[in-house]
């Protein structure tokens, strides 16, 4: 079990030894909509959406900050190449939409991710993204992405309400490695994998002075002010793209497909789904 006076849980023999994790998927997929897969070619970029907007309410939170998921964006896939009926049903439009598969190292510089002690797997991408927020919080500009990594599913407080901020002698370190890498049990059929982007950095230390709580920490007063960043893909990764169209899609949502990958992905790979269903 997770001990709260620790510097988190999510480490690499965590992953390896509790989650069974052997190594990071070369390929994720994810369900969506015809809309959604048209603004991602058509923009070149994947949306990270940050937590406290998605479909679960109790998504990173912790003991000692309010409102922390504003504090995290994410990208959502699965790394589970075997079609799943609630994923085609929550996610891809009512089993109507599409599955996109793309290789891991989607972004710009096509970097893999490595996994290091602490936090589990990151990577950098050849572009830079700001996450700003209300003065006179700071800012903070980074190309780092999180992940691939595996979500941690359980229903044990530890894990999911834990501390991000530990002091000493003056001053405050930030810990949020953990931060939005845990869900309840009841999402487990998702067996999700995610890339983050956080507004503060692994391992911050702080002077524990007025600023630091009451404005740094403050993120009601002082916001994080967008809702989503929108992270460059390569275009090589684009040229590997396979979609594969829902279930119970019909020719008109086909020949969307066809339209919107003859216009922005001509050489994707297009499938249809094996499953059958009425």
């Amino acid at each position: 079990m997770y001990s709260e006076g620790s510097e988190g849980f999510y480490t690499d023999d965590f992953m390896f030894d509790v989650m069974g994790i052997e190594e990071l998927p070369s390929a994720l997929y994810q369900y969506t909509s015809l809309a959604s897969l048209e603004k991602i070619l058509a923009s070149r970029t994947l949306r990270f959406s940050r937590l406290d907007t998605v479909n679960d309410p109790e998504e990173a939170m912790a003991s000692d900050v309010a409102l922390a998921a504003s504090s995290v964006f994410v990208s959502c896939w699965s790394g589970t190449e075997v079609e799943q009926i609630p994923m085609w049903s929550m996610y891809g439009q009512n089993l109507s939409g599409v599955r996109i598969r793309l290789p891991s190292n989607m972004f710009v510089g096509r970097k893999k991710p490595m996994v290091f002690e602490k936090g589990g797997a990151l990577l950098t991408a050849e572009t830079w993204h700001s996450i700003n927020r209300k003065s006179p919080a700071m800012s903070t500009n980074s190309c780092a992405i999180i992940g691939p990594n595996k979500v941690y599913y359980s229903d044990d407080p530890a894990y999911r309400n834990r501390p991000l901020v530990y002091r000493h002698a003056g001053t405050a370190y930030f810990y949020p490695h953990d931060l939005g890498m845990v869900k309840g049990r009841h999402w487990s059929y998702e067996q999700e994998w995610r890339f983050k982007i956080a507004a503060f950095s692994f391992e911050g230390q702080f002077p524990d002075d007025e600023y630091f709580n009451n404005v740094t920490l403050d993120l009601e007063t002082y916001p994080v002010e967008a809702e989503a960043l929108f992270i460059p893909l390569a275009p090589s990764a684009i040229n590997e793209l396979e979609v594969m169209i829902g279930p119970k899609a019909d020719s008109t949502t086909r020949n969307e497909v066809e339209r919107i990958l003859g216009e922005y992905a001509t050489s994707a790979t297009l499938t249809h789904s094996l499953i059958k269903i009425r």
